[in-house]
């Protein structure tokens, strides 16, 4: 499980809100962020690494961009389009008394990007930036596990790590997420086997579409044969369903191929494989 990154908002007594303001500022979209252990330059540039995919896809809202060839290229020197960079020490509330705090302790680095050099590296790439408004995505997620299913709401008790996850989804993305609450589970009739065969546009009166929420359904499947998840998911784009999924990985994977693959879509990077 990665760890959190985002703060739990609430809007209304209808949904729970995970991720940012719903237009995120420029300089906001044009940041990543990654765990590393010390502030040393081997474990800060290989944290610049991972995080310069990151920023590709957010500002792009393409998630194919993070296996793009271009990019070992831009690894050599993945510092040459950072603007500042900031560390958050995990362990802030901890003394320091071995190595584990000092050298190996832990830091959420934060890079900030210069938008014009993230933008020139998109053009290379064939891409660009997704600087719209970005709609929210209203969840709705049946879940299967070993012994007991559920509808993932903002108060299941087994659902809280999920939550937490989709906040890091949403984060990768650059896109809120939106968890119903039992009342609008239950205000929309579903269950966890109703919600496979539910037409996307019979959720669209559960959603608020005035603050530009979209439906997502999805479904999430426990695997004894590959000991991990399966995840399918549905979202509208014009008068058709586009369906995707991923299997044999675990939950915080499954949803952020999810919340990307809506971004994908959403931003008109085509639909995900």
């Amino acid at each position: 499980m990665l760890l959190s990154r985002r703060t739990f908002l609430t809007l209304g007594s209808t949904f729970a809100l995970a991720g940012s303001a719903r237009a995120e500022p420029l300089a906001e979209l044009y940041q990543a962020r990654t765990i590393v252990t010390g502030q040393r330059p081997e474990t800060r540039i290989p944290g610049m690494v991972r995080c310069l995919a990151q920023v590709l896809v957010r500002v792009s809202g393409d998630p194919r961009l993070a296996a793009h060839a271009l990019l070992a290229e831009y690894a050599t020197a993945p510092e040459a389009p950072v603007r500042t960079y900031r560390y958050r020490d995990l362990y802030a509330s901890r003394p320091i008394r071995d190595e584990q705090g000092t050298r190996d302790r832990p830091y959420e680095m934060t890079v900030e990007y210069d938008p014009a050099k993230i933008d020139a590296i998109l053009a290379r790439m064939g891409s660009k930036p997704w600087l719209a408004e970005r709609p929210r995505l209203a969840v709705f997620l049946a879940v299967h596990h070993i012994a007991t299913s559920f509808m993932l709401d903002t108060m299941v008790d087994a659902g809280e790590l999920m939550r937490e996850s989709f906040k890091d989804a949403s984060w990768s993305a650059a896109m809120e997420v939106v968890i119903p609450s039992p009342g609008t589970i239950a205000r929309a009739g579903l269950t966890v086997d109703t919600l496979p065969g539910t037409a996307l546009s019979a959720l669209t009166p559960f959603v608020d579409g005035k603050v530009g929420q979209v439906p997502l359904a999805g479904t999430l499947d426990w695997s004894r044969d590959l000991l991990a998840w399966r995840a399918q998911w549905r979202l509208a784009m014009g008068d058709k369903e586009q369906h995707w999924g991923i299997a044999g990985v675990n939950f915080d994977a499954a949803f952020r191929n999810g919340v990307g693959g809506a971004a994908q879509i959403l931003s008109g990077n085509g639909t995900p494989a």
